[in-house]
């Protein structure tokens, strides 16, 4: 029982054990804080790949929605055109002479692919109806079609059409363009095979997509990989300090 019994071994591997729990917690926080900066490296790359793609695609998309704006800019065009070559004809006239509506035929033909009614009315006769509707006095107008019986001469694709004959206006909403001068009115309706076009182009027109709205996707995804670089950069840089540390 006096046989003096040696603690110190043991005490030694207690102290060891005490002394390492802070170090393997450290141990423990370093791994997992470096799988998530290695997770978080591979979620930053997957963003910017992601990001390019969608640029890519953006930029194609942008690229043929300008191509067919442009390519529809010819029905803007088309309109001042009509509207010109008619009153050049007219003049200052107030009525409409043979030569005249000879030259309007020409006219007429020029544009035959896409008219399918052209008309002449005399301000004169439709002085009310301008008074109602003065926004055609400013530039060519899509406007309710004005009662062809009113014209002094209706052009269609057989040529001139008599005052007796009843002509159906175009039930497309947009089918039919009027300006008006001093002395003239001018109306003009388009074949329906051209509605398709004009349609197309009033939806670019006024609902058409916007940059932001192409874009959207790729700069999205280029802001959350900057945000996912930043904070990947602020781990990699804490993760150095443990290292040192440790």
């Amino acid at each position: 029982m006096k046989t003096d019994v040696d603690f110190s071994d043991e005490i030694d591997e207690v102290y060891k054990v005490e002394v390492k729990k802070p170090f393997q917690k450290v141990s423990r926080f370093f791994n997992a804080q470096k799988k998530l900066t290695n997770y978080l490296l591979l979620a930053t790359l997957i963003s910017l790949v992601f990001g390019f793609v969608f640029l890519i695609h953006s930029v194609m998309k942008f690229s043929e929605y300008k191509e067919e704006v442009n390519k529809l800019e010819v029905v803007d065009q088309e309109k001042e055109a009509i509207m010109d070559d008619v009153f050049n004809v007219l003049g200052s006239s107030t009525e409409v002479t043979e030569k005249e509506e000879k030259q309007l035929a020409t006219v007429f033909k020029k544009y035959n692919e896409k008219l399918n009614l052209l008309a002449v009315f005399s301000a004169a006769d439709i002085e009310d109806w301008l008074k109602e509707n003065a926004s055609v006095s400013k530039k060519p107008t899509t406007i309710y079609p004005i009662e062809y019986n009113k014209a002094g001469i209706v052009i269609g694709n057989e040529g001139i059409i008599g005052k007796n004959e009843h002509i159906i206006p175009s039930p497309y909403d947009l089918g039919t363009v009027v300006m008006a001068n001093k002395n003239w009115v001018i109306q003009y309706e388009y074949k329906s095979s051209y509605e398709q076009t004009i349609e197309r182009h009033h939806q670019l027109t006024y609902y058409g997509p916007t940059t932001w709205s192409i874009f959207q996707a790729p700069i999205l995804l280029f802001t959350i990989f900057t945000v996912l670089l930043i904070f990947w950069l602020f781990l990699k840089r804490q993760n150095k300090r443990l290292k040192d540390v440790m």
